[in-house]
């Protein structure tokens, strides 16, 4: 057997992309207006930064592109692309959200000894 390496962590920018699309499947311009207003506008996302983002989580599995005839709209000539995060790439958020859960409880124990 090979060695097999563990998906790489995502970025904080990868990983609100991730959150924006817990809950539903969403195109990309809803993408950048979702990480905006739930990051009180602090985080602004490019769309040369968005797009490019968007291929590296999609290439580790951490999401999926939707064209279905469900949500295929035309604008200026393209077909709209949903993103939606897979099985595993909830699974990267949930492990995540432990690690930060255990430095927590990590933190609070060091204080209560010193």
């Amino acid at each position: 057997m090979g060695n097999l390496k563990p998906p790489s962590l995502p970025t904080v920018l990868e990983e609100a992309i991730m959150l924006s699309l817990l809950e539903r499947p969403r195109f990309g311009q809803n993408i950048v207006e979702v990480v905006s207003a739930a990051s009180n506008g602090t985080c602004q996302i490019s769309c040369g930064t968005l797009y490019p983002a968007l291929r590296r989580l999609e290439s580790r599995g951490f999401i999926r592109s939707e064209k279905s005839e469900a949500n295929l709209v035309v604008r200026r000539g393209h077909n709209r692309c949903y993103y939606a995060v897979t099985d595993q790439g909830r699974e990267v958020l949930n492990n995540l959200e432990a690690m930060r859960h255990q430095i927590k409880k990590y933190d609070e124990a060091l204080e209560v000894v010193t």
